[in-house]
């Protein structure tokens, strides 16, 4: 019988822990994926190339109900981090964990790596770790209980998560699996199960109507990360990721992942070890990323807490051991979410480079070392970029002749979503989800055009007598610094000619 006050403190706490995440909301500007996942929202579709639907369609409820802000991008995502918290604590309890395991859960959702960036960036991550973890805690009820209404919440919940993302669909599998070679094989032939597998595909089928109709955009998308970022990732390096991800707290995750797989009193959820250990194995030979693991972590972490607490008997080893594991996350939470201003985050990141000499924190995608981490320098220049478009743009007096062109697909959703604000009309760009926005011609009154990229390519300084710098992003800070805006005017020959015959030599992003 766990103490009376856990019925209040854990609720209390998973609120704490969504006020910490949007104590810092506006600490940076809002990240190049979050303004492409707003920018989705603009097209409310039943997928997208890259992405399944959820995360556009909740922006666009986000945006008609509340507006677009800082704090609306960021409560979602903390939300989640609040319920992330309460789950975890719950399924510890499911598990047998009395009230220390359950407060070194909460330790660990409030304090590792993997459950502090993900809940508080807009991205599909957040709910993929959510959607995960229900999973687990409905299939620990079921285990437990094998009431049949389980087995139905497990058919909405990975729906919805096929909804946000496709990989969930590997867990899925993952566990049909580990129930194959368990005792519980017998569920797999159940009429509840069925009904559950059918209801998981009914409210998936809008995204997989959509995906036929679109020649299997996702499965192409799957195609061109894995052949131009997934070829060059290391398996020594992903799992060593799977230590990194959870911090200090990796001391809890590995003895939960083993727990799960020998501890004699969580004998009865060992299948879910075997889940994801399938998981992991599939992910490594697929040359996944690290994160994409980061689902199975809440549960690692709450079995691991259930094995620690039977191990640490004495209250002052428990103090001891909750003292270590909090004293040396504390000071690495700048690494998670951003507690200060870009310069003080510089030079918190220069101090413990130096110290620790962990270097590849602020490697970027260039290969080069930064002064800020790659998300967190993704997080400026952005209001910059607006700024100077809406001046470019405010010297045409005729908004009709005006075209603006994006490179990345970061300028475009700068430009679409802060842009609004200056009266700046959507970009055209072909990256990502731009490219199947883009207009297959322009009118033949299109003169102007204001060109956003890190340099003015030759076709374009060939093709107008009139071309001006209106500025550039001047934060050094900033991935995006130096990106210049052109407005350019006095077209030598037809710019709409030029654009129509150009726009169809481009190819898609996602070959």
């Amino acid at each position: 019988m766990q103490p009376r006050y856990m019925n209040w403190l854990i609720p209390a706490l998973a609120l704490l822990k969504i006020c910490f995440h949007l104590w810092f909301y506006d600490s940076l500007e809002p990240h190049r994926d979050e303004l492409l996942y707003f920018s989705l929202g603009t097209h409310p579709a039943a997928g997208y190339a890259s992405v399944p639907p959820l995360v556009g369609l909740l922006a666009f409820l986000l945006m008609k109900t509340i507006g677009f802000s800082a704090l609306a991008i960021k409560i979602i995502p903390a939300i989640l981090g609040g319920a992330i918290l309460w789950l975890s604590a719950s399924i510890c309890k499911e598990l047998g964990g009395k009230t220390f395991a359950q407060l070194l859960t909460v330790l660990g959702v409030f304090l590792a790596p993997v459950f502090v960036r993900p809940f508080y960036l807009y991205q599909p991550v957040c709910f993929d770790i959510f959607f995960w973890t229900l999973l687990f805690y409905f299939t620990i009820l079921y285990l437990k209980s094998k009431q049949d209404k389980f087995l139905i919440l497990i058919g909405i919940t990975a729906g919805l998560g096929i909804l946000n993302k496709h990989l969930i669909v590997l867990l899925l599998i993952s566990l049909i699996i580990a129930f194959l070679v368990s005792n519980e094989r017998k569920l797999l032939r159940k009429k509840t199960f069925l009904f559950a597998m059918l209801l998981c595909i009914a409210i998936a089928s809008p995204n997989i109507v959509w995906q036929l109709s679109n020649g299997l955009s996702g499965i192409k998308h799957l195609s061109a990360l894995n052949k131009h970022q997934l070829v060059y990732l290391d398996r020594a390096n992903f799992l060593k990721e799977q230590l990194l991800l959870p911090g200090i707290f990796f001391l809890i995750t590995c003895a939960g992942f083993g727990a799960l797989l020998f501890y004699k009193q969580l004998k009865n959820y060992r299948l879910l070890a075997v889940a994801i250990l399938v998981v992991i194995i599939v992910l490594l030979l697929a040359k996944g990323k690290g994160y994409y693991t980061a689902g199975v972590f809440p549960l690692c972490l709450a079995a691991g807490a259930v094995w620690w607490e039977n191990l640490l008997k004495q209250w002052y080893l428990r103090a001891a051991f909750t003292t270590l594991l909090a004293g040396l996350s504390v000071f690495l939470i700048p690494m998670g979410i951003p507690t200060d201003t870009p310069e003080n985050l510089a030079v918190y990141f220069k101090n413990f480079t130096s110290k620790y000499g962990m270097e590849g924190l602020l490697r970027h995608e260039d290969g080069k070392i930064h002064s800020l981490p790659q998300d967190y320098s993704d997080m400026l220049g952005w209001e910059e970029l607006a700024k100077i478009t809406a001046n470019g743009y405010s010297q045409i007096p005729d908004k009709s002749r005006i075209l603006i062109y994006c490179e990345n697909y970061g300028q475009a959703s700068a430009v679409n979503i802060l842009g609004k604000k200056y009266g700046l009309p959507e970009p055209v760009s072909f990256s990502d989800n731009y490219y199947f926005w883009a207009p297959q011609s322009i009118p033949p009154t299109t003169d102007a055009f204001i060109y956003i990229n890190d340099e003015l390519g030759e076709d374009i300084s060939h093709l107008f007598t009139d071309i001006k710098l209106v500025g550039k992003i001047s934060n050094p800070l900033a991935r995006e610094y130096g990106t210049q805006v052109y407005l350019c005017r006095k077209p030598k020959t037809s710019f709409s000619q030029f654009w129509n015959k150009r726009v169809k030599e481009i190819e898609s992003p996602f070959q």
